[in-house]
């Protein structure tokens, strides 16, 4: 099949049982102009785009007056730019294989941003660190020798510098650990947040893991201490699902079959429930409960997502009467394609 929309970097995805994605971001401000929030023209940013323009030569220039709400919407189910990017942002730079993303006049003046899948989060940190040094020998930055990088969010000052991961968190959820973990995490500079971060609800399950200090430490601290977080989270969530399949074998399996049926057979299907569903299913098959090839959890979690779906259904050219009614029948048609349903 072939997977419509989706970002090149994401095509050879390596599905492994806990760990999905990957990112690594940057702000950055520029010297001597007003924090995003406080400007009252963007052509104060006309000579530095400029420069960003001859630095960011191998790269696509999106100015974001010029794309329709759709097209926002789908930057952001791809992770390419932020919600609050699509009522405020100026421009991006993108790659072409849509693993790099630099947002213009976001919360600051530059979001610099690397994504992967079975890479480093050091690799994609390293990779974020040489465009940096490319814009920064162009443009000087907003920079404390005691603070370090200034940021509009105090939050975000020092290194400026937010590492994440995605992770499959299905046995913690049901275990009810995961509100447990969540207010540990914030006492020790971490956070727990939805698949699209601040503000953002987790969907099938999945979390992404952060970094929330960005002061008193290096780079290479930050990312060293979140890896190593991560692989503890890791370890708990293997032994969870062991214990679930060895003490409520017949619920899980219950519950996979279940969602197995809904998404193979489904006419109609919200969002939550979907999402849920192939949880489910991804959970059967690392437990080996279930079997199905070339299950893909990523993209599929992503092909679900409401934009990916408003996509299919304007290259359809269908006549809608009630959209949300089409979009969950296509998201329907979707799953139901995709597991060889009816």
């Amino acid at each position: 099949m072939e997977y419509s929309h989706i970002s090149p970097w994401m095509h050879n995805v390596e599905e492994l049982p806990v760990e999905m994605s990957t990112r690594v971001r940057l702000a950055r401000n520029i010297s001597n102009l007003p924090f995003p929030h406080m400007m009252n023209d963007d052509a104060q940013l006309k000579p530095v785009l400029d420069r960003l323009d001859d630095t960011l030569t191998g790269y696509r220039r999106i100015q974001m007056d010029t794309l329709q709400f759709e097209d926002k919407a789908l930057m952001v189910e791809k992770h390419l730019i932020s919600p609050l990017f699509t009522k405020r942002g100026l421009l991006s730079y993108i790659n072409e294989e849509e693993s790099i993303s630099i947002m213009v006049n976001e919360e600051d003046h530059l979001r610099i941003q690397t994504m992967g899948v079975g890479m480093s989060l050091m690799s994609l940190y390293n990779k974020a660190n040489e465009i940096d040094d490319e814009i920064e020998s162009e443009v000087g930055y907003a920079f404390d020798d005691q603070y370090g990088y200034l940021t509009a969010c105090p939050t975000n000052i020092g290194t400026g510098l937010r590492a994440s991961v995605m992770l499959h968190l299905p046995a913690m959820t049901f275990g009810s650990r995961i509100q447990t973990l969540a207010a540990n995490l914030s006492r020790f500079g971490f956070t727990l947040r939805g698949i699209y971060g601040e503000g953002s609800i987790p969907l099938g399950h999945i979390y992404q893991l952060s970094n929330q200090l960005t002061l008193g430490q290096t780079e290479e601290e930050i990312i060293s201490n979140l890896d190593e977080l991560k692989e503890r989270i890791v370890e708990e969530e293997i032994e969870m699902r062991s214990q679930f399949k060895s003490e409520h074998l017949i619920e899980v399996k219950d519950s996979v079959y279940r969602s197995y049926g809904i998404l193979k057979h489904a006419f109609k299907l919200p969002l939550k429930e979907a999402a849920k569903c192939l949880s489910d299913i991804k959970l059967g098959i690392d437990l080996e409960l279930i079997e199905h090839e070339d299950f893909q959890f990523q993209k599929w979690i992503q092909l679900i997502q409401p934009a990916f779906i408003k996509m299919r259904l304007n290259e359809q050219n269908k006549e809608i009467a009630s959209l949300e009614r089409a979009v969950e029948e296509e998201r329907a048609a979707l799953m139901r394609q995709l597991l060889g349903g009816e």
